[in-house]
Formats: structure tokens, C-alpha cells, sequence
């Protein structure tokens, strides 16, 4: 990960919360004190990556990439156990148009997906780029799936979108070329997990950056504004950037003492409660290592979900395995542990929690 990845706030105060009703309910016997402080974060991307996957890349490459699993899920659904080479995809499917487009990266974004484990592919004498033939591993069809979550997420598309706008608008201008919004659908800056932003969400977009000074110029060719440089050049996105009056951003304070109270910024915290339901408590930590891991890239995602899920599993039993749910909870302390640097501090509160709770099950 490079040390300019910066996370969500909204997303860091999510997850703050969700470990806060854990802490509420789980009676802490360890003295502890410290402060730890998060940092800034930015908008979700749009290009190749997904809601909550990162920063807006532009990347032509990780678009395909994206298509690619949508293309090969989509035809699985109908012709489950077939295989067909990526062009005999894109005629079955109709998408004949983005051929153009799509075919100078197929190879590399074959092997891309393969390096992510989210597709294998079967070999065959002389093949090679269009006439390649793939499926999906189990991660790629639940990426698959996630991606067409993603895509339900109003919220995640208009902020993505306008980080989008902003930097395509950036690019455009600093390359002195036309900043004629329409064009952006021909760029990676156009798709919100590979699907087209619409007129309606662009003009939303533009309109919102011009009332906030990053965008000037007019609603069909905006421009790039001192303000909007700024915000691309020394912050993570839109978000970040407006947000940059907040001062040292998500703060999160552990204050504790010999008597057994843990408190996470808030400390008049009480959390007296002796019979915690396991339940419950799996469901809020499954929920708070889902939330951490969509504030990393999308591609470092996945291990996070399936602990997430794993716990939900566990969450929703009469009675939990102990001796799994153990591994489980150290498999995210785990995760936790190789968070970025930015996110440590973060990292190291939901750690706690994951640490003193396995310490309970015996």
C-alpha cells in the first residue's frame, strides 16, 4: 500500500461506533490507558474501483478488469459450468462497442484478476488475449456480487462521482485539452464500478463543485479552480478536503484503570453488563472488520469480508463454536496488524477488542 492511501472519515466514525456498542456490552478487565489519533481520509473512488475502494484511479486497466468479471458472472448465470473466450463473451452479451476500447487490455487485465484470485483460466493451444478463456473463483464471483451491490449505493455514487469529475476536470486541463463534461463517459473517470454515471449524476456533481468553489467555468465545460488543484494536489479527495477544518480528524481515546473500565472516546462509559450475548457481539465485530476493510483498496478488501461473514455465521448460532470463532478473531488481528500506517492507530483500538473478547472464550 503507498503511504499516500488515505481512509474515509465517515467510514473511520463507522467503525468507531460499531466497536463502541461492543465495548458497551463487554465487560473489559485489563487496566488500559492511551490516545490514539486517526487521520483524514478520502471519497470513494469511481474508475475501476468501487465504492469503498479507494481513491479514484483513472486507470483504463482496472476498468477493464471490472468488466471483465461482470462480463463472465453475467454469462454464468444463464450458461452455469460453460466457457467462452472474452470476445465470444462480448457478442453474446451485445457489447460489441467497447471492444475497441477494451481489447488493448485484455491480456494484462486477465492477468491481473489471476494475480487477485479472482479467476482461473483454461489453457488452450495458441490463445491469447480475446481468445483467452476464464472463470471465476469463488472470490471473483463474490467480487462479482459485491460489485453489483456497490452499484445500489446512491450515497458511495455521488461522492465517487464527484471526486471523478474533479480529477478528470484536473487532468483534462492540465493536458490542455477540452473539459467538455460529456466527454467524460470516454474516460475511466466516467463509470461508478464499471457502470456509466448518467447525465443526471454528472451535472449533480459538476454543480455541487462549482457552489464550493473547486470547479469554475460553466455546468457543459468546467474549470478547474485554485481551490480544486489544491484538493487534488494535498488531499485524498473531495471529502478530505472539505473536511480539512476538523482539525486532527477521527480522534479516539482509551482511558482506563485497574478497576476494569475500557472506554473508546467517550470516558463516562459505563459497561457494567455481565451476560453478554455472544450473538450480538459477533455481529458488531463482523460489522466493524467489514466497515475497516472498506476503508482500504478494493483489491485488499476481500480477506476482511470473509471473517466478516464467517463471524455473521457464528453471530446467528444458538451456540457459537468457541474454538473457531477463536481462530477467527485471531485471523482478524491479523488483517488488523498489517493495516496500513495510517490506519494503525485505528487498527490497534479495534484489535483490543477482538484481543480482550478471545481472551473470554477461555
Amino acid at each position: 500500500m503507498g503511504s499516500s492511501f488515505k481512509p474515509d472519515p465517515r467510514g473511520m466514525r463507522k467503525l468507531q461506533r460499531d466497536l463502541q456498542k461492543q465495548f458497551d456490552k463487554y465487560p473489559v478487565r485489563v487496566p488500559i490507558q492511551g490516545e490514539m489519533v486517526g487521520s483524514g481520509g478520502v471519497a470513494n473512488g469511481g474508475g475501476g474501483n468501487g465504492a469503498g475502494g479507494g481513491p479514484v484511479t483513472g486507470s483504463e486497466l482496472e476498468l477493464v478488469a471490472g468488466w471483465i468479471i461482470d462480463w463472465v458472472y453475467e454469462f454464468s448465470k444463464s450458461r452455469p459450468g460453460s466457457s467462452r473466450a472474452i470476445v465470444q463473451l462480448i457478442s453474446e452479451l451485445g457489447l460489441e462497442d467497447v471492444l475497441p476500447r477494451a481489447e488493448p487490455h485484455i491480456d494484462v487485465a486477465i492477468d491481473l484478476l489471476k494475480s487477485r484470485g479472482y479467476v482461473d483460466e483454461l489453457r488452450l493451444m495458441g490463445s491469447s488475449g480475446l481468445n483467452r478463456m476464464i472463470n471465476l473463483t469463488e472470490s471473483g464471483r463474490a467480487e462479482a456480487v459485491n460489485r453489483l451491490e456497490r452499484r445500489k449505493d446512491s450515497r458511495a455514487r455521488r461522492m465517487a462521482c464527484r471526486d471523478a469529475v474533479l480529477r478528470w476536470v484536473y487532468e483534462r486541463d492540465a493536458n490542455s485539452e477540452s473539459t467538455e463534461i460529456a466527454e467524460i463517459v470516454n474516460s475511466p473517470y466516467g463509470s461508478f464500478v464499471g457502470e456509466l454515471y448518467t447525465a443526471a449524476d454528472l451535472a449533480g456533481a459538476v454543480q455541487f463543485l462549482r457552489e464550493r468553489r473547486l470547479l469554475g467555468g460553466t455546468d457543459e465545460a468546467p474549470t478547474i479552480e485554485p481551490a480544486g488543484t489544491e484538493c487534488i494536489e494535498q488531499y485524498g479527495g473531495v471529502v478530505d478536503y472539505l473536511n480539512r477544518g476538523d482539525g486532527a480528524g477521527v480522534s479516539v481515546t482509551i482511558m482506563g484503570n485497574n478497576s476494569g473500565q475500557l472506554a473508546v472516546a467517550n470516558r463516562d462509559v459505563a459497561q457494567n453488563q455481565t451476560n453478554t450475548n455472544d450473538g450480538q457481539v459477533l455481529a458488531v465485530f463482523a460489522e466493524a472488520l467489514r466497515e475497516f476493510g472498506r476503508l482500504l483498496p478494493e483489491d485488499q478488501q476481500p480477506p476482511y469480508e470473509m471473517v466478516a461473514s464467517e463471524l455473521e455465521r457464528e453471530a446467528a448460532k444458538d451456540e457459537p463454536d468457541k474454538g473457531w470463532v477463536r481462530s477467527l478473531l485471531s485471523r482478524g488481528t491479523g488483517l488488523l496488524e498489517s493495516a496500513p500506517a495510517n490506519l494503525q492507530h485505528l487498527a490497534q483500538v479495534a484489535k483490543i477488542g477482538f484481543d480482550l473478547y478471545g481472551q473470554g472464550l477461555g
